[in-house]
């Protein structure tokens, strides 16, 4: 009977995600939100806490692969990323991480407000992350990009080293109102859209099949009752950037993305913002 009873119990996760940078971080709430949805809509037990040690992104999708320090990292769809580890193919934020606006310094809004075409831009430099996939799009659009650690991007740009700063449009308010005693004199830059197919998915240990596999059936059911779209439409880490960014008035400057795989481009239609 105690035997039957055990194993009756579901398995409990105890989930370790990275620290992107040191102290809060402003992403990590709707990540963790939409986490706990799918695992509760899998039935799933529970519990996750951030390990102590800061990791760009790179060295934490090597610890997915390689450590056992983390188990889980958001971050964005990339074909070489994706290889070698569980990732759940449905995009956390319907694709929003793709909708990038600028942080730029508010005195040069009149050099922005010239530009109209992707030729345009390309007399301007942008300042991106090391090992985004971010940095290789614009660069393979023919964009000229520096690279530098993601804290040391704000005050480049506040210094003038580069002329703009592209972040997903979820991102850029959050980030700018962490830091507005850091780095007063930057603002997102009020008419253009960089737009591309990208979004943070759910990157999962190499080890841990079974987690991936939860999180998917949950954030599935999540999608199919309706609560994911719920929590999408309610969450100030969503809803408060898109009331700010005037998405519909801007001037949008598409690009390609090469880098998804084919589980990226098969991702249904649902999931996507349009």
């Amino acid at each position: 009977m105690a035997l039957n009873a055990r194993a009756a119990q579901p398995k409990h996760f105890d989930i370790v995600y990275p620290q992107i940078q040191p102290g809060g971080d402003v992403h990590a709430a709707f990540a963790l939100a939409v986490l706990d949805l799918a695992m509760k809509a899998a039935n799933a037990d529970y519990t996750v806490r951030q390990a102590k040690v800061v990791m760009e992104r790179g060295r934490a999708l090597a610890e997915l692969v390689n450590g056992d320090t983390i188990d889980l990292h958001w971050t964005s769809m990339d074909d070489q990323a994706e290889r070698g580890l569980n990732v759940v193919h449905i995009p956390i934020h319907r694709g929003l991480i793709g909708y990038r606006v600028f942080i730029i310094r508010k005195d040069r809004q009149p050099d922005f407000d010239r530009i109209n075409s992707l030729d345009d831009l390309k007399a301007l430099t942008a300042g991106q992350g090391l090992g985004w996939i971010d940095t290789e799009i614009m660069r393979r659009a023919g964009l000229n990009v520096q690279t530098s650690t993601y804290e040391t991007l704000f005050t480049m740009t506040q210094g003038g080293r580069v002329d703009y700063f592209p972040r997903g449009v979820i991102e850029a308010f959050a980030e700018l109102d962490a830091r507005k005693h850091v780095v007063p004199d930057l603002v997102v830059e009020n008419r253009l859209l960089l737009l591309y197919r990208s979004d943070f998915l759910f990157y999962v240990a190499r080890g841990q099949k079974e987690l991936a596999a939860t999180i998917e059936q949950g954030f599935t059911a999540a999608y199919r009752d309706g609560s994911y779209m719920k929590l999408f439409n309610s969450h100030p880490y969503i809803q408060n950037p898109l009331r700010q960014a005037n998405l519909a008035g801007r001037k949008i400057i598409g690009l390609d993305n090469p880098y998804l795989s084919e589980a990226d481009r098969r991702i249904p239609g649902e999931y996507w913002m349009h």
